[in-house]
């Protein structure tokens, strides 16, 4: 299924759309560290991101990939609220890891 690029948040920086995309093909595990890894540049980025936000993200429709796992679905929707120098960051380290 095709998914029109205007209906997710990120599709606006190509680079951590192919990475997102790349991160779904991995095993679980491999897919796990990396998700907490991008946690922790979130946090070390802005400590209260996520806790600022969190009742702002979109109820999970299951439509994606990351909506399965509630700790993916939380650190990608995190991304929808951080500066471009945080996503920056995460696109660097997804691009070293991918």
């Amino acid at each position: 299924m095709h998914v029109d690029s205007k209906n997710r948040w990120y599709d606006k920086y190509t680079d951590l759309r192919s990475l997102l995309e790349k991160l779904k093909g991995l095993k679980r595990r491999e897919r796990d560290k990396i998700i907490l890894d991008m946690k922790d540049l979130i946090i070390d980025y802005d400590d209260e991101l996520i806790d600022r936000y969190v009742f702002e993200f979109p109820t999970p429709l299951r439509r994606r990939w990351y909506d399965k796992s509630p700790f993916s679905w939380l650190v990608i929707n995190a991304l929808k609220y951080a500066n471009k120098d945080l996503i920056t960051d995460v696109i660097l380290y997804l691009k070293e890891r991918l």
